[in-house]
């Protein structure tokens, strides 16, 4: 899910598999979507040992300002989120927190048009599962938000739609599990995608 611009050094960092994990990965937004993921790593170095950084990307392969930075230890990444909240690489100001990906969805569907610009996913997801995004930008699709919230869990369904009557782009998007919807009402509302800040609750339909 999303194309990703890759690197790192070492080997076997990433988050810890059992039980009571403690996170190894951060996940990074605000970021100009010309940093690499070499000035990324450079930056994020001032935390600790880095194994990898991963850009995420649109379909058309163009970063989306985000990124998930994975260390060696849980401590480098709980320092970072520390130390470099709100610091600036290529003239932005970044914002990190624990990145919660878990088991993304595959991807499906094709990019429709204006009233209706595709969407991914099934009937999955139960009662307050799902969330309403406002104030996407216009060229946001399914595949954008798809892997924006798959940072909150694992997501069911994504759709980007048009509202003739506000004239105005909005999108849905359905989780598996009623904690990711909440998780990403409350980490994601007014954090940016593709220069937009979102509006996130949830979908009363």
């Amino acid at each position: 899910a999303g194309a990703a611009g890759v690197g790192g050094g070492g080997g076997g960092g990433g988050p810890n598999r059992g039980g009571h994990q403690q996170n190894t990965s951060v996940y990074v937004w605000g970021l100009d979507d010309g940093t690499t993921w070499q000035d990324l790593k450079d930056h994020m170095r001032k935390a600790g040992n880095v194994d990898q950084v991963t850009i995420l990307k649109d379909s058309d392969g163009k970063s989306i300002g985000c990124a998930t930075v994975v260390y060696q230890k849980p401590h480098e990444a709980s320092r970072a989120i520390q130390e470099l909240e709100g610091s600036i690489v290529d003239n932005c100001e970044m914002h990190l927190r624990e990145d919660r990906a878990q088991g993304r969805g595959q991807g499906g569907g094709r990019g429709g048009r204006r009233g209706h610009r595709g969407g991914y996913g099934g009937g999955g997801g139960g009662e307050d599962c799902q969330i309403y995004v406002g104030n996407i930008s216009d060229d946001t699709d399914w595949r954008n938000l798809k892997d924006h919230f798959g940072q909150c869990g694992r997501v069911d369904r994504a759709d980007v739609k048009y509202s003739e009557r506000t004239a105005t782009s909005f999108g849905i998007v359905r989780f598996f599990n009623k904690s990711d919807a909440e998780t990403a009402i409350a980490t994601m509302d007014g954090v940016e995608l593709k220069g937009s800040a979102l509006e996130v609750r949830l979908d009363k339909r």
